[in-house]
């Protein structure tokens, strides 16, 4: 059996940089709810205890774990601990979310009061893990090896099933500089991050605060968000396309005054700029928009100013990453041809558990294809016209479901839109709406409304909610199946 590496030879992780921040100063908040606070202090001795419980659990080395504990100050401690004891671990809003994936993992580590699993080690984790005396803080036996296995990600599904990533501690650490960099443009100080902990992007975001003496600041809700970003003096906000918008809507809705916010990075989606002329004036003129995946970490990061010429423009690539864009054959396109986008990073996922690779074919010799469709110009900004599989060709006009919904949005009873492509009775594809409406309107009304401004709808169906992902993206294959098969 391999020896455990002494505390000098493991490799650096995010947590010494909390545990070094409590040591200097203690009293600093570190995680701030909106019903209570944790200082750095407080977390260091949450680690520590939540130690000492993980070792009378004897973990089998290097088995992934399964974190699915809805309190985000618990989540973190758990896994920064697991973290320190060199066990690798995979985040879930809820075990069931997990164990739905089908992956090799035995141990869940869950809120007491869950349902039991007959075959599966659920530990049920309840106050008496974070409390106790005082402990002297020690060193963390950590990872053997920087290409050992510390993390699983799992994407967002928006277009297809879920999908398990697996990221070693150099790996991770990477993710975490290139963060770094991607928010160097004003996401500092405290932080506001409306993607869940449980997420890989939202994770990601508050192990970079923390490691940096940073405050991490969650909110259920866009109107609980600007309420707390008042009273807690955010610096920052990081939210997807969609919580974006509702943040912009609640602003509209009832102004709450920030002036402490410096900036907004909007991620998760391709944004609008109509959205981002909104998010400008409603909520913070330093607005980012953030470009990256579950495979691969930040890909791209740019201001919003820089991106408003031209619809889609999505950002330069940051330090350590590679766009290209391909055509059909998988060759490199000339600059300003329309192709299939890919990317590679310094910290690239690898499939979890290793499959081959026509397995998850969008990880393949190297690089990772999104599914994106965009072109790059001779400068090397982005440009995206939208993922291949959801553009809508109406009789050779090709259309980003984004900008179609962007422009039913408009229309003053409609709260939600998903437009996606189905072939009509002449054999072209043409397109067909789901809305979520505030009141009652016609469907020929909407139709008709939509016509005015230059936009041909087939069909409009009435539903009472739109499926999302974790980060609020539309699942429109989902939408399309359940409502014309």
């Amino acid at each position: 059996m391999e020896e455990a590496p002494s505390p000098s030879e493991a490799p650096s992780t995010f947590t010494d940089g909390i545990v070094s921040q409590a040591r200097l100063l203690p009293e600093q908040p570190a995680v701030i709810l909106p019903d209570r606070l944790a200082t750095y202090d407080m977390i260091a001795q949450g680690i520590l205890r939540v130690e000492e419980r993980l070792r009378a659990v004897n973990l089998p080395p290097g088995e992934v774990v399964c974190v699915a504990l809805a309190s985000p100050i618990r989540h973190l401690i758990l896994v920064a601990a697991l973290f320190r004891l060199g066990v690798p671990s995979v985040s879930g809003e809820t075990a069931e979310s997990v164990i739905a994936l089908r992956l090799p993992v035995r141990t869940y580590f869950q809120d007491a009061g869950g349902a039991l699993t007959p075959g599966l080690n659920r530990i049920l984790v309840d106050e008496s893990w974070f409390a106790g005396p005082r402990l002297a803080a020690n060193a963390a036996r950590g990872f053997a090896r920087e290409d050992d296995l510390c993390r699983i990600e799992v994407t967002s599904g928006s277009t297809g099933a879920p999908k398990a990533v697996s990221t070693t501690v150099a790996g991770f650490q990477q993710r975490l500089a290139a963060q770094i960099t991607a928010e160097s443009l004003g996401v500092r100080g405290r932080v506001l991050v409306l993607p869940r902990i449980s997420g890989g992007l939202g994770f990601r975001v508050a192990a970079r605060v923390l490691s940096t003496g940073g405050t991490i600041v969650c909110a259920e809700s866009a109107r609980e968000a600007l309420q707390m970003t008042a009273a807690y003096r955010v610096d920052a906000i990081v939210a997807s396309v969609q919580q974006a918008r509702d943040l912009i809507r609640e602003q509209r809705r009832a102004p709450i005054p920030c002036p402490s916010l410096g900036a907004l990075l909007v991620t998760g989606a391709l944004p609008t700029r109509a959205l981002l002329n909104e998010a400008r004036a409603w909520l913070c003129s330093r607005t980012i928009v953030h470009y990256g995946a579950t495979e691969t970490g930040p890909i791209a990061s740019t201001p919003a100013d820089l991106l408003m010429e031209e619809e889609g423009a999505t950002g330069f690539p940051l330090p350590g990453a590679t766009i290209e864009v391909v055509d059909a054959e998988d060759r490199l396109a000339p600059s300003e041809t329309v192709g299939l986008v890919r990317v590679r990073t310094l910290a690239m996922g690898e499939p979890y558990p290793p499959r081959p690779k026509d397995e998850h074919p969008s990880l393949r010799g190297g690089s990772f294809y999104p599914g994106d469709r965009g072109r790059l110009t001779k400068e090397g900004m982005l440009i995206l016209e939208g993922r291949a599989s959801e553009i809508i060709n109406t009789g050779g006009v090709k259309r980003a479901p984004e900008l179609i919904e962007e422009l039913v949005l408009r229309h003053p009873n409609v709260a939600e839109a998903a437009a996606f492509g189905a072939v009509g009775a002449d054999g072209i594809e043409e397109v067909n709406l789901a809305v979520v409406t505030r009141a009652a309107i016609a469907e020929k009304a909407l139709i008709n409304w939509c016509a005015a401004r230059g936009l041909e709808v087939a069909r409009v169906f009435a539903v009472e909610s739109l499926p999302r992902t974790q980060m609020g993206k539309i699942r429109r294959d989902e939408v399309k199946r359940s409502l014309i098969g």
